[in-house]
């Protein structure tokens, strides 16, 4: 059922670097031009400062899945189990389970040029427990 909510459509991006107090209110599967699943984490702040971050699905970044798990101690798997992320409905699950989870993140500053200019944008670094309660 559809709630209307008029706050929750207020946003904005974050403004400078830094580590923020959030809570993962989206999590979104797809899949890259490729065909690899990437899973979209969006990130917002009590003020309503959004932020997002994407998860491709291959080994070489599932360190930041267990730092994900690290950050949010609240989704209860054990250590040492194993998940086959090859499914990528497995991989897209998992990643669904941190919707609602309140975390931090710091966020750096990138340089990046797209055609011919160089542009500025803030990207997610890491991701830890939050230093403060949930909101």
């Amino acid at each position: 059922m559809f709630t209307v909510d008029r706050k929750s459509a207020e946003s904005k991006s974050f403004d400078k670097p830094g580590t923020y107090s959030v809570e993962i209110s989206s999590v979104e599967a797809s899949l890259t031009p490729k065909g690899d699943s990437i899973v979209k984490l969006v990130f917002r702040a009590a003020d309503g400062s959004v932020a997002s971050d994407n998860i491709l699905n291959r080994d070489t970044t599932w360190w930041r899945v267990n730092q994900l798990l690290s950050a949010c101690p609240n989704v209860q798997i054990a250590d040492g189990e194993q998940l086959d992320f090859a499914k990528r409905e497995i991989f897209n699950d998992f990643l669904a389970k941190f919707k609602g989870q309140s975390l931090d993140i710091k966020l750096e500053e990138e340089t990046y040029v797209k055609d011919g200019e160089t542009k500025k944008t803030l990207r997610v670094r890491r991701f830890q427990k939050s230093a403060v309660a949930p909101f």
